[in-house]
């Protein structure tokens, strides 16, 4: 049994390329429902009282952003790619099901905090997680005590009044044992204890009534993994792109097949199954697209015209786009794609909700652009999603804790090196096409207007797509990044952290602050039927 725990987040290349998911945001609308589900499965069903406390830029922006819906929506056991996330605010009305906000904006609380208390059948338990972005989540509070739990382990968590060996726990559980931790909690008068025993497998209800039933047993949650990549080992093949880049060489493979390899002793996944969770993802990306260029689309916020990259893809079609056909029609699909999530449609965040378009748009085009066919797309594909995951074990990719830099950025990076593969580059020249990128995205600003994902999130998507061919054909022409790909990474970092929280998310900064952004959060409130404070 392995008694301590890699707390560093090894991130699956489905945490990049992906949550397939309904829009807006991925760490708001994807990553809280995930937060949602998790506490459906302490609380062991339907709340019947929910309270929610939102802290910092989530406290201004959660409505913007659906993040009530989706957090109530998973307490009620929807999925982050439910169609119905928007309605489910209705359903818990629908089932006298009181929902209570708790507002703190000057908080200086992580904010992409989620805390709930909630209730249920006489009981009250009051858990918190954080949405760390691209729908990735960390669940750090249960009745007070603290735990690190990433919504994909199996097992349980049980307060006991005494203390248990961890070989009693073992015998107890079959050996099914993977990892055993202990925590106490100052806020308990008691000498109450919070055992984390994190499992091979799920527990079986003959297993759950052991614990149960054991002397000293007060609470107990079930686990179970709430995805289909959970972490089977927690030593990566490599972490960093020059480790990626020496893994490729040493073996005489691509970088492809590495990033398979990577995932294979990640998750325990086959190489086949891996392909398959790509090729649908294309197929979610493609169809992201087609729906993108419609004209039945709906802005939740409806701050901003429906249909700009419909109007785009005209200006291409006609001959008079100044950037070409390639650029043009990428650029066209990255807005129709942004559009979709920002009409709660379904797309895939890559790395986020926020930057969804920039990904497909680009890539279909130059796929169409290159005749590449479907092994060639996947490839690209895989390139991109280890690319993310690679920057994401690092950084944050989410706007409220890093800037736009997290989100377009990111994006802009994962996309360069797909288009560097595509195109046939070599594993050098795709990691620093990826690198290119990012360098000159570093600095972007999330300053969000009156809180739906509108403005600037879906026009500022035609930056990453423009700069990710420029970056890609660089990186072909054989022109590098002085500064090494990981040192790039380490850069991000640091303007991460240097960034004020003006500027990331909180509506203070930027271009949200205004005149016009001030009136159209006006709007956006008197349509919520809210005060604008």
């Amino acid at each position: 049994m392995n008694f301590c725990q890699n707390r560093n987040r090894l991130v699956s290349l489905f945490g990049s390329l992906g949550p397939i998911m309904t829009g807006p945001s991925s760490s708001h609308t994807a990553g809280v429902l995930r937060i949602g589900r998790m506490g459906r499965l302490f609380l062991g069903g339907d709340p019947e009282r929910i309270d929610l406390f939102f802290y910092g830029a989530l406290a201004e922006t959660y409505k913007g952003h659906m993040s009530d819906s989706a957090i109530v929506g998973g307490l009620l056991g929807m999925r982050e790619d439910s169609p119905e996330i928007g309605e489910a605010l209705s359903l818990a009305e629908q089932k006298n099901i009181p929902v209570l906000y708790h507002l703190e904006p000057l908080s200086k609380r992580n904010p992409n905090t989620v805390d709930m208390l909630l209730a249920r059948r006489d009981q009250s338990l009051r858990v918190v997680g954080i949405s760390v972005g691209g729908g990735e989540i960390l669940m750090t509070e249960i009745e007070d005590f603290p735990i690190y739990l990433q919504g994909s382990e199996d097992g349980i968590l049980f307060i006991a009044d005494k203390l248990f060996t961890k070989e009693f726990l073992a015998e107890l559980l079959e050996e099914n044992v993977l990892f055993l931790e202990k925590s106490v909690s100052s806020n308990h008068e008691e000498k109450d204890v919070l055992y984390t025993c994190l499992t091979k497998k799920p527990l079986s209800d003959i297993q759950l009534k052991r614990i149960e039933r054991e002397a000293g047993v007060r609470k107990v949650f079930p686990l179970t993994c709430l995805l289909d990549y959970k972490l089977k080992n927690d030593e990566p093949l490599f972490s960093s792109f020059e480790g990626w880049l020496h893994y490729a060489d040493s073996l005489h493979i691509s970088l492809p097949e590495a990033a398979i390899a990577f995932e294979e002793k990640r998750s325990g996944l086959s190489k086949g199954f891996i392909r398959e969770k790509v090729q649908i993802a294309w197929q979610t990306m493609s169809q992201s697209v087609e729906k993108g260029m419609g004209n039945d689309l709906c802005l939740l916020g409806g701050l901003m015209p429906h249909d700009e990259g419909v109007k785009l893809m005209a200006l291409v079609e006609g001959g008079r786009s100044l950037s070409g056909e390639t650029v043009g029609k990428a650029v066209a699909r990255a807005l129709g794609v942004m559009t979709l999530n920002g009409c709660m449609g379904c797309v895939v965040a890559a790395p986020t909700a926020g930057s969804s378009g920039v990904l497909p748009g680009a890539l279909l085009t130059a796929a169409e652009h290159l005749s590449s066919d479907i092994a060639e797309i996947e490839n690209a594909l895989l390139v991109a999603a280890m690319t993310g995951a690679l920057i994401a074990m690092r950084a944050p990719v989410s706007g409220a804790l890093g800037g736009c830099q997290s989100e377009i950025g990111v994006a802009s990076a994962m996309t360069a090196a797909a288009l560097a593969q595509l195109s046939g580059g070599t594993a050098k020249e795709v990691v620093h096409a990826s690198s290119l990128a990012l360098k000159n995205i570093l600095g972007l600003i999330c300053d969000p207007v009156a809180g739906p994902v509108e403005i600037p999130c879906i026009k500022r998507n035609a930056i990453g797509v423009a700069n990710a061919f420029a970056a890609s054909d660089m990186a072909i022409a054989g022109i590098e990044s002085i500064i090494p790909p990981d040192e790039v990474v380490d850069a991000l970092i640091n303007v991460q952290k240097l960034l004020p929280v003006e500027l990331r998310g909180s509506m203070r900064g930027g271009l949200a602050s205004t005149p016009t952004a001030q009136k159209l959060k006006d709007k956006w409130f008197a349509k919520l039927g809210v005060k604008n404070s």
